[in-house]
């Protein structure tokens, strides 16, 4: 696998992960605020049917009280109360969500049949006491069909409850999931930064510093070719340049030396010891001692400077490759010439 086929799988993995993890968060969190919208709406229906019987209840015994008590306009506050506690209970029937709502809903059912039945016979005939008889016939009763109601009140409180845990449970886990996937993004970009580091980064640098010391004129380095991509091939170009380089360093000194020694050659044979220099001034070969040899590169200097006596100590000839002058050679003068 090449190195840019590896840097497309790492980021692209990495993508990847992060795009999953926040789709799957996104849709499990869709999905449980629907499901807890849904079971509060219909365990509220509930509450609120329980909680409309509870209230037409208490009107129905208020009216109870005043009819029985000779209120003559109890009777129609009585019918519609009851009206109103039938339509709740039948709603509630209708809105069942909970296995134990059925159960409670029959009892309720039973129970207000059993106080109507209380209530009927009250009304039915005149009361001596009538608050006595309100307390014994249809109190007990009141009181049974307001604790069934109470009792479905309380099973839809505790659904709601129960789904607002299951909620909290749910939202919990979702968040440890996605923390455990966003811890796993992070140790990914950590590992796929320092193999980006180590693969990448670290041998541009390599061949960075192979280049300078290119530039500097340092042959002996080489960089990293040991990788079978991109780097590797052009690490290895890059040491095939540094050695045909070096072997062309290498040639172009002998051949240097061996023209060196060729002029030294030529130079012993001219029987007198001489300098041969290029046209800038730079000795090229020299078979006088050294501290001559500097003397004639001081003369020659001189020379072209028009020093008085400059040249009095080595005469020099200029010497052409056809018309093109290419160096001086530098002699002793006679003691003729010299005076």
């Amino acid at each position: 696998m090449d190195l840019r086929t590896r840097v497309l799988v790492g980021y692209g993995y990495l993508v990847s992960l992060i795009v999953v993890s926040a789709v799957a968060a996104a849709l499990g969190f869709h999905h449980l605020g629907n499901r807890l919208s849904e079971v509060l709406e219909e365990n509220f229906a509930s509450v609120r049917w329980s909680m409309q019987m509870i209230e037409a209840l208490e009107r129905q015994d208020s009216a109870l009280l005043a009819a029985l008590l000779g209120d003559g306009e109890a009777a129609r506050a009585l019918d519609e109360s009851e009206k109103t506690f039938l339509a709740a209970l039948g709603r509630a029937r209708s809105n069942v969500t909970e296995d134990r709502e059925v159960d409670v809903i029959d009892r309720v059912d039973g129970a207000y049949a059993t106080y109507r039945k209380a209530r009927v016979r009250l009304l039915a005939e005149p009361h001596e006491h009538p608050l006595e008889s309100y307390r014994a016939e249809a109190l007990p009763r009141f009181d049974e069909v307001k604790r069934e109601v109470v009792e479905l009140l309380d099973v839809n409180h505790a659904a709601m409850v129960r789904a607002d845990e299951a909620a909290r449970a749910a939202a919990r886990r979702n968040a440890a999931g996605h923390g455990l996937v966003m811890v796993l993004a992070l140790v990914s970009f950590a590992w796929l930064s320092r193999t980006l580091r180590r693969e990448l980064l670290d041998r541009l640098g390599n061949l960075k510093v192979i280049a300078q010391a290119m530039a500097a004129g340092d042959q002996e380095r080489r960089a990293d070719a040991t990788r079978a991509d991109e780097l590797g091939l052009l690490a290895g170009q890059l040491n095939e340049i540094l050695d045909r380089q070096a072997e062309l360093d290498g040639r172009m000194k002998a051949r240097l030396a061996a023209s060196s020694d060729l002029v030294l050659g030529l130079l012993g044979s001219l029987g007198e010891p001489a300098a041969l220099l290029a046209s800038d001034g730079r000795v090229v070969a020299s078979t006088l001692p050294d501290d001559e040899t500097a003397r004639v590169r001081k003369g020659w200097r001189n020379k072209w400077s028009d020093v008085p006596g400059s040249g009095a100590e080595h005469r020099f000839s200029e010497l052409s490759s056809g018309s093109r002058p290419v160096g001086w050679l530098a002699t002793r003068r006679s003691a003729d010439e010299s005076a």
